[in-house]
């Protein structure tokens, strides 16, 4: 129990670098669950470490928002969702997210960033290896490699995009008059400032 909480310190201390901006809040959470584990009270102090790294994790989605593309014309952004990816499905790590409708409520595309997680060895797997691709292929985005997958009799697809072998861009949509709709947003996505924060 001593290891697994030194290390959660060492690892909340990585993450503070990445902005200062709520310091002083993160710092006192962390120095209260160093009070408390010197105390041996190791539940406390995992509950105050789990309070801090979730005030770094908000640090981290506000500074990814700013690399999401304004709609196109015709179309309406929805408000922004984040938080930790803890489901089963993305095996961990911090994301945030935003749908676009056009402005008669009829199409939608999502886009996703998911950064940190084991999702990304399966898709880095797919554009290694063709074998793992089935029918779907490895395409070019503002220079990184992502995978394409679409259904021209659902009108539905996906492009999953790889950044700096750290994250995972997932752009996708139902219903969709062509899959440029997915590539017009795609593009605009500004990966470039996203490989600045990493």
């Amino acid at each position: 129990m001593r290891t697994i909480l030194f290390t959660i310190f060492i690892l909340v201390g990585l993450l503070l670098s990445y902005n200062t901006a709520y310091a002083d809040d993160v710092t006192n959470q962390i120095d209260k669950a160093k009070a408390l584990y010197s105390q041996g009270k190791y539940s406390e102090a995992v509950n105050e470490l789990n309070f801090a790294i979730g005030q770094i994790q908000s640090l981290q989605i506000e500074r990814y928002k700013v690399a999401f593309p304004k709609p196109l014309a015709g179309w309406e952004a929805g408000d922004f969702e984040g938080g930790a990816a803890g489901m089963a499905f993305m095996g961990g790590g911090t994301a945030v997210s935003r749908n676009y409708t056009t402005n008669d409520g009829e199409t939608s595309i999502k886009i996703e960033i998911v950064a940190d997680s084991p999702l990304l060895s399966s898709i880095m797997m797919m554009i290694s290896n063709p074998m793992f691709l089935g029918g779907n292929k490895v395409v070019s985005i503002s220079g990184e490699k992502a995978v394409e997958e679409w259904s021209d009799s659902d009108k539905s697809g996906q492009l999953q995009i790889v950044v700096g072998n750290r994250m995972v861009i997932t752009v996708s949509g139902n219903g969709l008059a062509n899959k440029d709709l997915l590539y017009s947003y795609a593009n605009k996505i500004d990966i470039a400032k996203l490989k600045s924060l990493m």
